[in-house]
């Protein structure tokens, strides 16, 4: 957790604690490399013993190792409902034993309003095949989730590609409770900070964020490095702030020498070199099902009202929302063409995307959380 979002919480609202054991934070103390990486997904696990907490993982602990808060959960938000008359209940996950909670308070307590968020997929989260589930522990965690989206009053999903998903599961006549609220962003146009751009240098495409070699984003710089070689158009530069591994960033660095490799910075520098930028580049993971997946980075880029260039595919939301807001094109995964057509055309509408800010209303947090109390009635 991110402490400083705590500063963000205002007085007048109570948090409760309830305590709950979970087995693989003390083994992950004990032996920190023995637990599977990024949330037991990595393929290769280390060892015998990462290997067998990777089976009880996927075959005890369904959905997920906090599914051992769910029981004391339930009582304390059951006790909660009682103490101060509450009549509305919403559940966010992942992680997807939270959505259990919800569905305990709402069997115990079957007056209340129960609305279920999903920020993320839970069968369909793009790493799924990778925790090792047997057929036998898929049909316990699926039928779990759809005793969940049927049994919620309401059901919020974080992207119109996961509200598909999700309301697949469930018979057609309650597929009217499905809701669709994206994540999104703290935007205030005077607080955006005034960055001079060279408009007869070089055309300058930047990304802020992790890269990795699953992200796949060869084609691109292929792309770049075909245009700059034609010579016709303003030479491209591609300027990474962020992490990525030492093997990969020399093996871009000796493919391509338009890239440069800048690494981290401070977080209070980054609205400034993003909005430095004539382009900024975005990047959704080379996976099936990408649809819904619509990365945080994309609010953060909007909010510094500099054009997006978004790797991926013109059916993902992504784009949808690029096209609905004008603040960015898709660069087709796959269409070499298409994404060198994008480039130059980004090169002549770079400088026209600061008028879109009444665009940006619907993503901004704080009308998201009046869309949020019109959908609870």
């Amino acid at each position: 957790m991110d402490e400083s979002l705590a500063d963000e919480i205002e007085d007048g609202i109570i948090v409760h604690r309830v305590k709950a054991f979970n087995p693989f934070a003390v083994i992950k103390k004990v032996a920190p490399s023995a637990i599977p990486g990024a949330a037991f997904s990595e393929s290769k696990s280390s060892g015998i013993l990462g290997r067998l907490l990777k089976v009880l993982r996927s075959h005890i602990f369904i959905p997920d190792p906090r599914k051992t808060w769910v029981r004391k959960a339930i009582q304390k938000g059951c006790a909660l409902v009682d103490e101060y008359g509450l009549q509305t209940v919403i559940t966010t996950s992942p992680p997807q034993s939270v959505q259990l909670i919800g569905q305990g308070i709402k069997r115990a307590r079957p007056d209340i309003q129960w609305t279920a968020d999903f920020r993320d997929p839970w069968t369909d989260i793009f790493y799924y095949d990778r925790l090792g589930h047997s057929a036998l522990s898929r049909r316990i965690d699926a039928a779990m989730e759809r005793r969940v989206l049927q049994q919620a009053d309401q059901v919020v999903a974080v992207s119109w590609g996961f509200r598909h998903l999700l309301g697949s599961k469930v018979d057609p006549e309650d597929r009217g409770k499905f809701h669709v609220l994206t994540n999104g962003m703290d935007f205030d146009p005077n607080e955006l900070e005034n960055v001079s751009r060279n408009e007869d240098g070089p055309f300058r495409i930047v990304h802020t964020g992790t890269i990795a070699r699953s992200y796949a984003p060869e084609l691109v710089l292929d792309s770049i490095a075909a245009l700059n070689a034609g010579g016709e158009y303003r030479p491209f530069e591609f300027d990474y702030y962020g992490g990525v591994s030492a093997e990969y960033q020399r093996e871009l660095e000796e493919r391509y020498d338009f890239i440069r490799f800048h690494g981290f910075v401070a977080q209070h520098q980054i609205g400034a070199i993003q909005r430095a930028a004539d382009v900024l580049f975005l990047l959704g993971p080379d996976v099936d099902k990408s649809t819904g997946i619509i990365p945080g980075k994309l609010f953060e880029y909007m909010g510094a009202l500099r054009p997006i260039a978004f790797l991926g595919h013109p059916s993902d939301d992504v784009t949808r929302i690029l096209s609905d807001t004008q603040t960015g094109l898709c660069l087709p995964r796959g269409n070499a063409r298409a994404i060198r057509e994008a480039l130059v055309n980004l090169q002549g509408t770079a400088s026209n995307t600061e008028n879109v800010i009444a665009n940006l209303e619907p993503y901004i947090r704080s009308n998201q959380a009046l869309q949020l109390l019109d959908l609870l009635g």
